[in-house]
Parts: structure tokens; sequence; C-alpha cells
């Protein structure tokens, strides 16, 4: 039985195999499998479904269609056969880089809706912390620690994670006021009292904190993280 006759028995038994699929259950190499898959489209006795494999047409099978190569054979393709094996392959280079192009559309499309929802739900978290306490804050720039406990409707933690206050000694302070009040460093001590109230507070309490020291008698930095 030429190696034509045994891939079409195998296909009508197995429709929608792959070559690799043929190759090997027949013992063949996928090389020649391929010669003989094109060979038998072209003659209009197989089939192929794009993306998937290859199907055996209702018809007689080609009684006298010559032997092709098989492995250890001194046979080798003729170049139209080759031909056809290379156009083959480049097919199914050509599916799989679109299909790859496509998944990689997907990922993309997919980090930014992940990116988009971890924005939504951070801005709807500074949203929801925008209580009396919050309000409070922004107006005052500095609390007592007991006053902010005393009107805070949820746990400082939450509040200084949402980066709207940070927490020095028994101070609660606006992120912002601190931010501006720490670009003034270093501080001369002959410019104290060009601070204001707040600012003063706010300085005494960093000392307390370790955070603030004072440099060679003469000015207060800000100590290095």
């Amino acid at each position: 039985m030429s190696v034509e006759q045994r891939i079409l028995r195998y296909l009508r038994e197995n429709p929608g195999a792959t070559p690799r699929a043929i190759a090997d259950a027949l013992g063949i190499s996928l090389t020649q499998v391929r010669v003989v898959l094109n060979r038998l489209r072209d003659l209009g006795y197989v089939t192929r479904v794009p993306g998937g494999g290859y199907y055996a047409r209702a018809m007689q099978s080609p009684a006298n269609a010559s032997e092709v190569e098989v492995e250890g054979t001194s046979a080798t393709p003729t170049p139209t056969g080759v031909l056809d094996v290379v156009k083959g392959l480049e097919s199914e280079v050509r599916e799989l880089r679109q299909r790859l192009e496509k998944l990689e559309k997907e990922v993309r499309e997919l980090r930014i809706a992940v990116e988009s929802l971890g924005r939504t739900r951070v801005q709807q978290s500074q949203e929801q912390l925008q209580d009396r306490f919050t309000k409070e804050v922004k107006a005052r720039k500095v609390l007592k620690l007991s006053e902010a406990l005393a009107i805070a409707s949820k746990p400082l933690d939450e509040y200084v994670k949402a980066g709207v206050v940070k927490v020095f000694a028994d101070l609660v302070v606006d992120r912002e006021f601190f931010e501006e009040f720490s670009r003034k460093f270093p501080i001369k001590k002959a410019q104290l009292n060009e601070l204001s109230d707040m600012e003063r507070e706010l300085l005494n309490s960093l000392i307390k904190e370790g955070l603030v020291y004072l440099y060679g008698g003469r000015e207060y930095r800000l100590s290095k993280p």
C-alpha cells in the first residue's frame, strides 16, 4: 500500500488529524507527511480546514499513486513537493503570527483595563474619605491627635494610606501642608520668628520624632531617611 493510500485511510478513520498526528501514527517523517498531504490536496483527495487538520474527501483513493520517501529510504522529495511543503509552512507561520498579534492586542487591552480599574478604586477610596475630618484637616492644616481621633469617621491609618494626612508625635497634619513646610528646610534659628504658629508646632513635633535636628546650633535640618 502506497504512502498516499495509508494516509488517506488514516484520515478516513481519524478526520481532522494534523500532520504531526499522522506522522506519529504511521511512523513517517513529518516532512514526508506534509509533502504527501500537499500532493493529495492538489489532486483533490483531501481538504484542510484553516487552523485545523486534514479531511479525506469521499472519492476513490489513488490506487496507482507512486510511493514517496519514507524515513530510511533513498528517495528524495521532488522540487515541487519541497515547494509545497515550504508554502504549507509559510501558511502556518502566517496563521501563528496572526494569532500572536491577536493575543498581544488582548493582553494590552486587559492591561489598560486593569490599570484603569486600579485608578478608579484609588479615586473612589479618596472620595470616600472626603468626610468632615478631611475637610477639617484641609482647612486647619494641623490638628491635635486627640481632636483628630474624636472627629475621624475611620481609623487614621486609612487617611494616612490614602495620602490625606501624616501623623507626627501628637499632631495630625495635612499632607500638602507638610510637604510645603518640608521645602523650607534648612531653617535657621534666626528664622523661627518668621514661622507661623502651626509651623512652629509642627517643627516641635518633628524634633520629638527625631525627624529634625539642630545642626551646629545654627539651623534645623531634616534627618535623612
